[in-house]
């Protein structure tokens, strides 16, 4: 397969589950009887894609104790890989770039719904992740060279939207992460890559209310 082909093929990875959530979602507008929802819990799935650019993917999953409460909190799993692209130049700074692998990042999550509107349909909301995460850095195809282990928290801003407060929906997310850690800096070949302390975040994921 050429390297173009590749890339289509990366992209319409990425593309094709979000694409497909609005209509997945008008089937899925399961409506739960008022008084079910005071008393009944729920469980968030969020799923993010690859990257257009193929690099990070992940998964949240959150716990409410009611059906449409406000709270919501639970864990975060990520994974991915930067090859000298937008990604690896939004969360480390060098002269002469290399490929960065994220070989885990786990963590807590929690969000608050602020407002609610048009019957559930949209809601913004404030969260935060806090965690651990490990980054693996090589220059161009050579063997993996050096590793680093680092605390991050990344509060954020958001927006869901699902058609009738129903279970299937979109949830876009952005804003600043953090970075803690006493080695920023991850040895190659080529040089020195630096973790940045403040790195900007952005997702958008198909959601999954059970």
């Amino acid at each position: 397969m050429s390297i173009r082909s590749k890339s289509v093929a990366k992209v319409l990875l990425a593309v094709l589950p979000l694409a497909g959530a609005p209509a997945l979602a008008d089937d899925a507008a399961e409506q739960v009887p008022p008084h079910e929802r005071e008393r009944r819990g729920s469980v968030l799935v969020e799923l993010q894609p690859p990257a257009l650019d193929a690099s990070m993917y992940g998964v949240r999953l959150d716990i409410s104790p009611t059906y449409d409460g406000p709270v919501s909190f639970g864990l975060v799993g990520r994974g991915g890989q930067w090859g000298n692209s937008v990604g690896v130049r939004t969360r480390f700074e060098g002269a002469e770039l290399g490929e960065v692998k994220l070989n885990y990042a786990v963590g807590a999550d929690a969000r608050y719904t602020l407002v609610t509107l048009f019957n559930g349909t949209l809601r913004s909301f404030v969260g935060v992740t806090a965690g651990f995460e490990e980054f693996v850095a090589r220059a161009g195809k050579g063997s993996l060279q050096n590793a680093s282990t680092a605390a991050f928290l990344e509060p954020a801003v958001g927006v869901t939207w699902r058609p009738g407060a129903g279970r299937l929906g979109l949830v876009a997310r952005g804003g600043p992460g953090f970075t803690f850690t006493d080695v920023r800096e991850l040895r190659i070949s080529t040089g020195e890559l630096k973790l940045r302390q403040v790195y900007p975040t952005a997702s958008l994921g198909l959601l999954v209310v059970l």
